[in-house]
């Protein structure tokens, strides 16, 4: 009897124990699923946000997708001529009048000229490099060959262009100098990335943490895929949203070409938001549906 009721206690204090460490894991998990839901929220949206302005150039996103829409250069040709005809005056107006849509024209194919888009990517980028990496001594764009190809298409149209290359001579250099005030895109680009990867960081190991104190793995990649569910949804709700006050905005411009542009130079800035969304979704829809998926004796049941 005696050797009974000491084989009772034994086992009832393992008993004891087990439940003390189960429900310790089911209390550990509700915190750690709430960091990792923290901390995962912040990541999906400033990590979108690193991929439209912090991991590359954004202005060179947005003039291709400028450069890409025939509807506006189109109208960029036609909002060329309207310009130059408002202090147009003498040959010069005659010379618009009278050509008109081959300006137009003109100036829509330059734009759609591949070297055209080089030249300004080039630019775009010289600046963008010298600014993001902090550099100290003076530099200087040359934007003369940009100019004259655009003159190049314009004397195709009529021989009077040729006039305007003794203005080239008037045209500087695009002067670039070391910031020393206001704000300082290094050390913005610099911070930005190392909070994103830090927010990732975080998100792992709160995402660790909740999958060693969860109740279950199945109730843990359940859980998982929900969250991975609302964040893909935020995220495309975050980029409709936003485009839709970009639009607002844009009609309320006074030139009838910002008006287009606006739309169509933001979409690229905006995607990385649907993009990571989607994938999120994608993700998410996969989880869920393994979490009622079980396998037993190698056969795939549902759960």
């Amino acid at each position: 009897m005696v050797g009974q009721t000491i084989v009772y206690s034994h086992g009832a204090r393992i008993r004891s124990s087990m439940g003390i460490f189960l429900k310790a894991k089911r209390v550990g998990s509700v915190p750690a699923a709430t960091f990792f839901i923290l901390f995962f929220t912040l990541f999906s949206i400033l990590g979108s946000l690193f991929l439209s302005v912090g991991a590359s150039n954004p202005v060179n996103k947005v003039t291709t997708s400028l450069l890409a829409s025939n509807s506006f250069k189109t109208d960029a040709g036609r909002y060329f001529v309207s310009k130059a005809l408002e202090t147009a005056t003498g040959d010069e107006r005659s010379l618009l009048l009278k050509k008109s849509p081959q300006i137009s024209a003109a100036v829509t194919a330059i734009l759609s000229n591949p070297i055209f888009k080089s030249e300004i990517d080039q630019i775009s980028n010289i600046a963008y490099t010298y600014y993001t990496s902090g550099k100290q001594g003076k530099e200087s764009i040359d934007v003369k060959p940009l100019v004259q190809l655009a003159l190049l298409g314009l004397e195709s149209v009529d021989p009077q262009f040729s006039q305007l290359k003794k203005e080239l001579v008037k045209i500087k250099p695009i002067k670039l100098q070391p910031q020393t005030k206001g704000l300082d895109a290094a050390k913005i680009k610099s911070d930005f990335s190392i909070g994103v990867l830090l927010l990732l960081l975080l998100s792992l190991i709160t995402l660790g943490l909740y999958l060693l104190f969860a109740k279950s793995g199945k109730a843990a990649v359940r859980t998982i895929g929900f969250v991975l569910l609302s964040e893909g949804l935020l995220l495309v709700l975050i980029d409709k949203i936003a485009a839709s006050i970009v639009s607002t905005q844009a009609t309320k411009a006074t030139e009838s070409l910002a008006r287009e542009a606006i739309p169509i130079g933001a979409h690229p800035l905006l995607a990385p938001f649907t993009t990571v969304g989607i994938l999120e979704l994608l993700l998410a829809v996969g989880l869920v549906a393994l979490s009622f998926v079980k396998f037993k004796g190698g056969k795939k049941n549902l759960a």
